[in-house]
């Protein structure tokens, strides 16, 4: 299966971005729909086969595509994917969505033996490799494809559980740092896989959300490393990182603004209309239509005007807007609401 450009669009993403770029007309705003495993109750993968399979993989993101047409694919290995590379492991069900198991770092004594881990040799992260390897080949003429390699909190909370790091950070803040350069190193790694395949960078920090660890925790244990990764990737890959942060983020813009961003994509509770105003003034914003109340339980009016409100406050940007859900879509969200969330976006007059 090779993927094709929508019918209803007059451009490829590709061609969508680079006349964005370059400052040409373009046909619609680009948008970008966060799906997850919605994909594979579409497409007919499964959940496991959709995380460990690569010609599966493959063939979940470019079917999902082909039917909506969105302007970016991101692949693996995710939080996830590097979680279990370092040791940790993840649950994944028949139904829902995969969740972390016990975790992994029972002392800090482990950090002793544990490394980085090398992209080129892990063979949790090759499955990955082969992803993106056969998704360049039958879609990256057409969309721009990203690795996604979460975030370096997030994959410290998944190896240590989120109660016992948000404690260790207090009490044991060293070690902390400790663990998070090896998950910056073993992210890092990633990002030159997928700069060997042409590959952007995705990244998404969930725990690092400041309602749960606070501005001062922020600037000490994520925006160093985060600050490392983007300025990384941008050297590796000549692309900048398109980042997710979910949340109350407004204490923390002075610091997004600061990375080398493709994008930073908000959180539906946050006023895009501000943020654009603000953060969009040195970094471009994506946000952020309701993925439950609009997306997955919205009527199609609903969602239309939904779209078209996130524009008129996200173009506001000065660095420039996607359109984008603000968070994933759940899974069990009827695929004729994705179709109107597309609808909204053709729909809409630039002028």
């Amino acid at each position: 299966m090779q993927a094709v450009k929508h019918p209803a669009d007059e451009m490829t993403p590709w061609e969508r971005k680079k006349a964005i770029d370059d400052g040409r007309d373009f046909d619609r705003y680009p948008a970008v729909p966060f799906m997850s495993e919605f994909k594979c109750y579409l497409s007919g993968v499964s959940i496991w086969d959709f995380w460990h399979l690569p010609e599966k993989m493959a063939e979940a993101e470019i079917c999902v595509f082909n039917r909506y047409g969105y302007d970016r694919i991101v692949t693996g290995p995710n939080t996830r994917g590097i979680t279990e590379a370092l040791g940790g492991t993840f649950i994944y069900p028949e139904k829902g969505v995969p969740y972390a198991g016990e975790p992994f770092l029972q002392s800090f004594e482990q950090l002793n033996v544990m490394g980085p881990v090398d992209a080129f040799k892990s063979e949790r992260i090759r499955t990955f490799a082969r992803a993106a390897e056969l998704l360049v080949e039958k879609a990256g003429e057409i969309v721009p494809i990203e690795a996604s390699i979460g975030g370096p909190f997030t994959i410290a909370a998944n190896l240590r559980g989120v109660e016992r790091l948000l404690r260790d950070c207090r009490k044991y803040p060293e070690e902390v740092l400790r663990l998070l350069r090896i998950i910056t190193d073993s992210q890092k790694s990633c990002i030159d896989m997928a700069a060997k395949y042409g590959l952007g960078i995705a990244m998404a920090d969930p725990v690092a959300n400041p309602a749960l660890i606070g501005p001062k925790m922020y600037e000490k244990f994520v925006f160093p490393f985060t600050k490392e990764l983007t300025d990384y990737t941008a050297e590796r890959t000549g692309r900048k990182v398109s980042l997710h942060m979910c949340g109350k983020t407004n204490s923390i813009w002075k610091y997004l603004a600061q990375y080398e961003l493709n994008e930073v994509s908000l959180d539906n509770i946050i006023d895009l209309r501000q943020a654009a105003e603000e953060i969009g003034k040195y970094v471009p914003v994506a946000g952020n239509v309701d993925p439950v109340e609009i997306v997955m339980n919205g009527s199609r009016e609903e969602i239309i005007e939904a779209v078209r409100s996130c524009i008129d406050a996200g173009k506001r940007a000065e660095k420039g807007f996607t359109l984008a859900t603000g968070c994933d879509i759940p899974e069990i969200t009827g695929p004729e609401q994705v179709d109107c969330f597309m609808e909204g976006v053709r729909s809409y007059r630039k002028i």
